[in-house]
């Protein structure tokens, strides 16, 4: 409320997962008669139903964006809920559209191929947009991997993708078995040791951490850049904005996705230097116009609807 207040109209809910309870959690703790399990998840739900209503009483003019897990696309009365909300867009981790990239990643509960594109479409068909997040560089991948994401992106209708490499993360299993194989003398780039990667310098940090069985490490960085190339190159750009009715309206969405590509694309996995600083450039000059479009006219006397 008070971020409207302030000219805010479009938000973010910090969290990293906005679906706590699936259909399957209380499917089984019904099966198991675990019924302290059962009425615990029932009173998230309720309380997360319950926060929609309250935003759905917010100024029209909001949007909110969030964090969701796949299981959510069961769940049609739950994503009814976040249309009437107004919360019209979600990251969601797809990681990877094979099997077994599913199972290097530890998420082998996802959907894959034929399935996955199907579930995605559940999200847009219920007024959900959909940010895919999909993760290269997995043991399991292979060249054709490539061409196979983005075409699966293509088909399922994401409005958004973000193709990343995968990087270990402190606290993960991952991170672990990758430090440990570093050994007790791992690397040292810009006076920090590798194992601490987040504290190297921006231009020295290395893109890639990992040895792959099949690829090099510019195979797979290069292959990268093309599927963020392709999936955002201007007429993927406006096929996907079909959606949109007024051509202003395609223009802005066109803006937007390639202030997005520039943003993340060259500045995440480029080697080029003077690219990376290009983009930086090209964002900050398209980000001027794009602050117009997100923008709203202050409201400092709203009240908290009832």
């Amino acid at each position: 409320m008070q971020l409207r207040r302030l000219g805010f109209r479009f938000v973010a809910l910090a969290d990293d997962n906005f679906y706590p309870v699936t259909l399957t959690d209380l499917k089984l703790a019904a099966q198991q008669n675990n019924k302290a399990r059962l009425s615990e998840l029932e009173s998230l739900r309720a309380e997360r139903f319950e926060l929609m209503e309250r935003l759905a009483k917010l100024p029209d003019d909001m949007v909110f964006f969030t964090q969701i897990t796949m299981e959510a696309a069961e769940d049609i009365e739950f994503l009814k809920a976040m249309k009437a909300a107004r919360i019209k867009g979600a990251l969601v981790g797809v990681e990877s559209v094979t099997p077994s990239g599913l199972k290097d990643v530890y998420k082998d509960f996802n959907l894959a191929g034929e399935s996955l594109i199907e579930r995605l479409k559940t999200f847009r068909r219920n007024g959900v947009h959909v940010l895919g997040s999909f993760i290269f560089g997995l043991p399991s991948d292979r060249p054709e991997t490539f061409d196979a994401t983005v075409a699966a992106a293509t088909q399922a209708d994401v409005t958004f993708a973000q193709f990343v490499t995968l990087s270990p993360y402190p606290g993960t299993v991952d991170f672990d078995r990758w430090e440990k194989g570093l050994g007790a003398n791992p690397p040292i780039i810009g006076g920090v040791p590798l194992t601490r990667r987040w504290l190297i310098p921006q231009a020295l940090r290395p893109k890639l951490y990992w040895d792959h069985p099949v690829m090099s490490a510019e195979e797979i960085r290069s292959r990268t850049q093309e599927v963020w190339d392709n999936f955002y190159s201007f007429g993927s750009i406006w096929k996907r904005s079909r959606f949109i009715r007024s051509s202003r309206g395609r223009l802005a969405f066109l803006l937007i996705s390639k202030i997005y590509r520039q943003m993340y694309a060259d500045t995440g996995i480029a080697t080029d230097s003077a690219r990376v600083s290009r983009s930086g450039r090209w964002v900050r000059l398209l980000g001027k116009p794009c602050r117009h479009l997100f923008s709203g006219r202050p409201m400092p006397h709203l009240e908290v609807p009832a």
